[in-house]
């Protein structure tokens, strides 16, 4: 609902050099906001719906390093920021 805040973890367990990220809810009138947090929870920024440069109810990241991505426990907060909304990460 509006004003709440959801976290959601990924486990990074194996060599990879991209972490993709994807939120969606599918709905452009509802508003949600995206912040990712590294295993040792460096804040890597805020994503909003157009992060992916286009307006459809979703937020495509792909975090890279060709050096490879940190193992460990990814999070991801998820911000209501308007009306109530269903969406999947």
């Amino acid at each position: 609902m509006q004003g709440e805040t959801n976290w959601h973890t990924k486990i990074v367990d194996t060599d990879i050099t991209v972490l993709n990220v994807d939120l969606n809810w599918g709905d452009r009138t509802n508003s949600l906001r995206l912040k990712i947090y590294s295993p040792d929870w460096q804040y890597l920024g805020m994503y909003f719906d157009d992060a992916d440069n286009t307006n459809n109810g979703r937020i495509r990241i792909n975090r890279e390093n060709p050096n490879g991505i940190a193992k460990g426990t990814w999070h991801y907060e998820v911000y209501e920021v308007e009306g109530t909304e269903d969406y999947y990460i």
